[in-house]
């Protein structure tokens, strides 16, 4: 019995010290206590039992009566229903909750930013929407699976009066916004109004790999983002040794206002490339894509005999097809006018205008009368 009890404890005692989140006490008088969530929200403990979620409200509680409480967000996102669950317990308090976005807000993170009487975010920060999604694991029959979707739909309606409330934007165009995945940088979301104002500070942000992210300190598995625009990161993070980072080096020439962006670093087209790979990649596809469309509209208005013009406009001097099209019939024209002139030149040197409208009968004498003329006034005199 007495290792029965003594299992139960431990056992207890590991899920209550399996948090994804800390309270810290506030560190001076005029200081606000702090929540604090890094890292993916939820653990398999936030529904395996109630002693994790309650564990929270008793924690939220045990603050008592304060005036503010800062919640310090840098999460890629996890459980929705325990983002819920806490923007719930926020809302709920009497306290002013000032959310601090310290690097990241994405997919389920944002719900719980939504609490925030006032939501700031680093200008580099990030912030992502989209619709909340189901993992299968097993088998399951059309039923089933309908009973979901509706499930589905009414988590996501949750999701959206959070951010309606806060927005104040329309509930369909907030979901139109969320199933067209939408991340923001620092400055698009507070545009967005979804967040209030940007921070004074700016997240540390390194990219180690192709798959792996680090914010201030804090690991973000870019598997999870399949469709991040990687520009985002180009906006939030400048290239260093061994990766990318907006840390700045104690060596190099100190960051301001004017080059935060590293406009003024960029020289030549490798420097641009270096800055901005996937906008630059953009534009060289898009600048591909239309030369093919100009070279066939050019075959396409291509005829026999004007090879030279088709070249040149081609390779030489390029123009768009129509351009192509007037030079052809412009050469035509004059081609034309100057077969009507050859032909005239040749007529006047061959000498055919000299030519009379009629010619003499063999044995005509001249001016004397004409043989056969006489013998018809012979056979048909005038006077009979």
């Amino acid at each position: 019995m007495a290792q029965e009890q003594n299992q139960a404890q431990a056992q207890h005692k590991r899920v209550k010290n399996k948090h994804f989140w800390t309270f810290r006490a506030a560190a001076g008088d005029n200081a606000a206590p702090e929540l604090i969530l890094y890292g993916d929200i939820a653990s398999e403990t936030w529904w395996g039992d109630e002693v994790t979620p309650r564990q929270f409200t008793e924690e939220l509680d045990a603050l008592g009566a304060v005036p503010e409480i800062v919640v310090r967000i840098n999460s890629g996102g996890g459980d929705v229903f325990a983002a819920n669950a806490i923007y719930t317990r926020l809302k709920d308090n009497a306290a002013k909750i000032t959310v601090k976005i310290d690097g990241w807000a994405a997919s389920a993170a944002t719900i719980v930013a939504m609490a925030g009487d006032v939501i700031e975010i680093p200008g580099n920060g990030v912030f992502m929407v989209h619709d909340p999604s189901l993992g299968l694991l097993g088998y399951f029959n059309e039923a089933d699976l309908a009973k979901m979707t509706e499930e589905l739909k009414v988590v996501k309606q949750s999701i959206v009066n959070a951010y309606v409330l806060k927005t104040g934007k329309d509930a369909a165009e907030v979901a139109a916004i969320m199933a067209a995945e939408s991340w923001f940088d620092g400055k698009r979301a507070v545009d967005a109004g979804f967040c209030d104002k940007l921070m004074f500070e700016d997240a540390e942000t390194t990219i180690e790999n192709a798959t792996k992210i680090v914010v201030n300190s804090v690991s973000l598995d870019l598997n999870r983002y399949p469709n991040m625009p990687i520009s985002l990161l180009n906006r939030t993070t400048a290239r260093a040794h061994g990766g990318f980072s907006n840390k700045p080096t104690t060596n190099g020439p100190k960051r301001s206002e004017e080059n935060m962006d590293g406009i003024k670093d960029i020289k030549t087209v490798a420097d641009l490339k270096a800055a901005f790979p996937d906008l630059t990649k953009q534009i060289e596809e898009a600048a591909t894509d239309a030369e093919r469309k100009r070279i066939q509209d050019i075959e396409d208005v291509a005829i026999a005999g004007y090879e030279t013009i088709v070249a040149d406009a081609k390779f030489k001097t390029p123009i768009a097809a129509g351009d192509v099209a007037k030079a052809i019939l412009a050469e035509q024209k004059k081609q034309g006018g100057k077969y009507i002139q050859d032909r005239d030149d040749d007529a006047h040197a061959s000498g055919a205008g000299d030519v009379g409208t009629g010619g003499q009968r063999e044995g005509a004498g001249g001016d004397g009368p004409d043989e056969v003329d006489a013998a018809i006034d012979k056979l048909f005199p005038d006077v009979k």
